[in-house]
């Protein structure tokens, strides 16, 4: 027989029980400490624009349903705009809101905690404090990066990118580091790069290469964007963004059109593309985006879709096998500007898609619109917009801008205004009032 002296058997049991920690929390986890309320239980993953829409516009077709929003953020930042912060534009208070006002306006209820599980068969959701039932789930947890898609795997190397050159198109802290690189910034380059794909807001990455130009003109900082592009030319209003990089800020920007980015060394501030070597001295390294990993993780994504994203129908947003699930926001994946005014009409859309189907009904499906505008000039302000909305074409089986989608080139204060407006009639409709001078 073999015999154990106590310190082995101690650590065997110490093994035993971290290895069946995962077992353990599964079969001890509690139902979520909710006030109870009558109702359908629709519950709405994801506190982005996309979710909060789906959740208001649910209560607003049909005020008798039991909606939760499940967040993990406890305060809402607005990733659209906020390159208007970057630039000096506008104070970060702007873009900041509350969750709680944005459910108590909408008439629903905001739930703080992070999704862990799905039990499909038992229509279960798992989070961080607790299981939540639901009759209907939307997921709309947004996207992550591919680092892999610039030539970075090691997991050290992703950490250290993010932290000290990141992207900005996911939080809140990303953006602070940027500012905190420009406002230490003194000569050099600041390297940007627009992602291969359909990525999070098509025009922010040449907005934002104006608007820190602009800073470093306004500055005096002897300092030169540069843009990298695997694109020809800008992914959306071309003409307008490209007269701005040579009118306005011709020494200033330098855009490297038609070049992919093969690989970066953040510790040796190195970004390597199919042309050249470039050593840069500060940047925001935006790699190719992909669904949120909980779309994979709980099986929803398409098999041969190299962004992950969800596998749904696309004019009823419902998953292919499953239609208590709906996928929604930037993890799906249709070629929609992924963008707030997107996300807004989506979730109007969805919202009604939903309704009715409960009632044993269904509806049209509406084009999303995109309505985007980019500031390009900071003294005076002056913007660009573009219009799109979008139609399946039967004959190919492939999406297509509708004829009414337009660009507006001409940079102008009267657009720089309505970018203004615009920003807060929505922020006014999602939270409620609140100055936005």
């Amino acid at each position: 027989m073999r015999q154990f002296s106590r310190r082995k058997f101690n650590s065997y049991v110490s093994r035993l029980t971290i290895s069946a920690l995962p077992f353990l929390s599964k079969i001890q986890s509690s139902k979520a400490s909710l006030p109870i309320r009558k109702g359908i239980k629709v519950v709405v993953v994801g506190g982005g624009w996309s979710g909060l829409s789906i959740a208001k516009y649910l209560m607003r077709e049909n005020a008798e349903l039991n909606v939760t929003l499940i967040e993990r953020r406890k305060t809402f930042f607005s990733l659209p705009l906020s390159n208007l912060w970057l630039g000096g534009l506008l104070p970060v208070s702007k873009l900041n809101y509350r969750f709680e006002d944005a459910a108590k306006l909408g008439k629903y209820l905001y739930f703080n905690a992070e999704v862990t599980e799905l039990d499909r068969a038992k229509q279960r959701i798992e989070t961080d404090k607790g299981w939540i039932d639901y009759d209907i789930l939307v997921l709309a947890p947004g996207v992550e990066y591919d680092y892999a898609s610039i030539g970075v795997n090691d997991a050290k190397t992703k950490a250290y990118l993010n932290e000290n050159f990141p992207a900005g198109f996911v939080s809140i802290n990303e953006q602070q580091t940027i500012l905190e690189q420009l406002e230490r910034f003194k000569s050099g380059l600041f390297v940007l790069t627009a992602p291969q794909g359909i990525y999070r807001c098509a025009a922010s990455p040449y907005e934002r290469a104006c608007l820190i130009a602009g800073f470093f003109k306004r500055k005096n900082i002897k300092g030169k964007v540069v843009l990298i592009d695997p694109r020809d030319k800008p992914a959306v209003n071309d003409e307008g963004f490209l007269s701005a990089f040579d009118e306005l800020y011709g020494d200033t920007i330098e855009y490297l059109n038609s070049t992919m980015v093969e690989g970066v060394d953040p510790h040796r501030n190195v970004i390597k593309t199919d042309f050249d070597e470039i050593k840069f001295d500060g940047g925001a390294i935006y790699p190719r985006t992909r669904a949120a990993r909980i779309i994979e993780k709980f099986g929803l994504h398409q098999a041969k879709n190299k962004q992950f994203e969800a596998d749904i129908d696309p004019f009823n947003y419902n998953f292919r096998d499953d239609n208590q699930i709906y996928i929604a926001g930037d993890c799906r994946p249709m070629p929609f500007s992924k963008s707030a005014s997107v996300a807004i009409s989506e979730g109007r859309h969805i919202a009604k898609v939903i309704t009715a189907r409960l009632q044993g009904k269904s509806v049209q499906w509406v084009t999303p619109e995109s309505i985007c505008y980019s500031m390009v000039n900071s003294i005076p302000e002056e913007a660009i917009l573009s219009k799109s909305a979008y139609e399946f074409d039967q004959n190919t089986q492939h999406w297509r801008f509708a004829k009414r989608s337009k660009s507006y080139n001409i940079r102008s204060s009267k657009l720089a205004t309505e970018t203004y407006t615009w920003a807060s009639s929505h922020f006014q409709n999602m939270f409620g009032p609140k100055p936005f001078d």
